[in-house]
Parts: structure tokens; sequence; C-alpha cells
């Protein structure tokens, strides 16, 4: 774009600033004059490069920030499908939905693990053969409904 119409086209836009800067304010300014001086054309000149810069550093600022909130919501959609996935699990079970019962078993096994390291390896066993079976089953049958593994409660808790 031609230095003219980008001057009259960021002039315009000054115009319509509530609160433009200092050197926006002499940039019109000097915009105005019908017949500029050689130092009055230098002014101009260094205030276009300015504004220029100015410009380009508001759209590196404005990429910049879309890129940051492209990162938070790909992170909150990740969160999501991490919660949605949590939840099917707890549905997959028929687990009680009750956040006490949830909370009381999760603290079960984390005192399981503690009291024996090897006990988180094994729930992750049982847990992902579980899985695996259950898909297994529901590609075979074509449905979701079908019970896989009658033992879902290690053997101390059941009931």
């Amino acid at each position: 774009m031609p230095i003219d119409q980008w001057l009259t086209k960021r002039i315009a836009f000054i115009n319509a600033l509530k609160a433009p800067t200092e050197s926006q304010r002499m940039l019109v300014e000097l915009a105005g004059i019908a017949e500029p001086t050689k130092q009055e054309s230098r002014d101009l000149d260094a205030l276009v490069k300015l504004e220029k810069l100015n410009e380009r550093a508001e759209e590196a600022k404005v990429a910049a920030l879309k890129v940051v909130a492209e990162r938070k919501e790909a992170a909150r959609k990740a969160r999501t499908r991490q919660l949605i996935e949590l939840g099917g699990i707890v549905e997959m079970l028929d687990f009680p939905v009750d956040r006490g019962t949830l909370c009381g078993a999760l603290l079960w096994a984390l005192d399981q693990a503690k009291a024996d390291p090897s006990a988180l390896k094994q729930l992750k066993t049982r847990g992902d053969t579980f899985i695996a079976d259950r898909e297994a089953a529901n590609k075979s049958s074509g449905s979701n409904g079908g019970q896989v593994a009658d033992e879902r409660l290690p053997e101390n808790v059941a009931g």
C-alpha cells in the first residue's frame, strides 16, 4: 500500500482514538501541513516509521494473544476430555454415583498403594484388563450393555 494511502488510513484511525499518544498527535499535525519544511518532512517520516513499527507490534501482540488463548483452550478441552473419560469409567463399572463412596474407594486404593507399592501396578493391570475385555466384548456384540467381569472390587472389599 502506498505511503499516502497508508498515512490517510492511519490518520483516520488515530483520529478515531479516544486517547492517541503524543507521537500520534504529532503525526496527524505534521501530516496536515500543506507545505512542510525539510525538518518537518524528516520528522513526519520518523513518526510514520514509528507508527508502522507500533502497528506491526500491535499485530504481533494480537497474534501472541491468539496463540495463548488457543493453548488455554486446548488445555481446557484436554482436561474436559479427561474428566469425561473418568466419568465414563465410573459409569462403565456401574459404580455408585456418590461422591463420598467414590472418594473413599480412591482413598482406599491410595492407602493400599502406600502400604504395598505393587498394589498400584496390580490395580492398573486389573483395570487395563477389564477395559480391554469390555471393549472386545462391545466390538464382538455390537452393543454397549454387556457385562464382562463380575469381580470389580478387590476381594477384601467385595461384600
